[in-house]
């Protein structure tokens, strides 16, 4: 079978998310869990809005890529946006709103629809409710 050479920046970002180990998404998940969903917003707000842009147009791209070449794996999932956000000075990306609104706009622009869609949501959110507004948000949000 014969990669096409189009896949191999897609291939070396999903390698790199699956290959790297980082205790940041247990701590994310007892961070979360205490309840501070509203400090993260600090977090990326003391960015300049064109930092902004690019790390959500980092995310767009990762979780677009992602959705649409592997099985769904929360876990691998999280270790490669943790690496995206870590770079960028996002200290919880699962309460960082930016982050959750870029990956609503990915599963749009991935045409991702219905239960499909609604599983995505679920998972990535770690079923927040919080969490899945943000996504729904920019979801809806997203222009074809």
């Amino acid at each position: 079978m014969q990669i096409k050479p189009f896949l191999f920046p897609v291939l070396i970002i999903i390698s790199l998310a699956q290959g790297c180990s980082f205790s940041y998404s247990s701590k994310s998940s007892s961070n979360s869990s205490g309840g501070s969903s509203k400090s993260s917003a600090s977090s990326s707000s003391s960015k300049s809005s064109a930092d902004n842009e690019e790390y959500q147009l980092q995310v767009i791209g990762y979780t677009s890529a992602y959705v649409t070449t592997s099985d769904f794996d929360r876990d691998a999932f999280s270790r490669g946006i943790s690496q995206i956000a870590t770079a960028n000075g996002i200290t919880n990306w699962e309460d960082d709103e930016p982050t959750m609104i870029a990956i609503g706009q990915a599963l749009k622009k991935s045409d991702i629809t219905g239960s499909v869609y609604e599983t995505y949501k679920a998972e990535i959110a770690n079923s927040d409710a919080d969490r899945m507004k943000l996504i729904q948000k920019g979801y809806e949000m997203k222009k074809d």
